[in-house]
């Protein structure tokens, strides 16, 4: 049970640690001109964000894991 709650916990800080990274990294943000010259940054790229994120947090808890454990 506490390999169980490790795992969850070192995997769940990771994945915010690399999603964080991840979106600095992308810039997922595109800016939308209106009619009147304002402009409204729109958030794209969900799935390629949280995909490369959980990729690399699977990859770096199963090395903790490795070489930790």
């Amino acid at each position: 049970m506490e390999l169980a709650a490790s795992l969850f916990l070192i995997l769940s800080i990771y994945f915010f640690g690399s999603l964080a990274l991840t979106q600095e990294i992308i810039k997922p943000y595109k800016t939308v001109v209106a009619q009147g010259g304002h402009g409204r940054n729109l958030v794209t790229n969900y799935s390629k964000i949280l995909l490369v994120s959980f990729s690399i947090s699977v990859v770096s808890t199963t090395l903790a894991y490795f070489l930790f454990f």
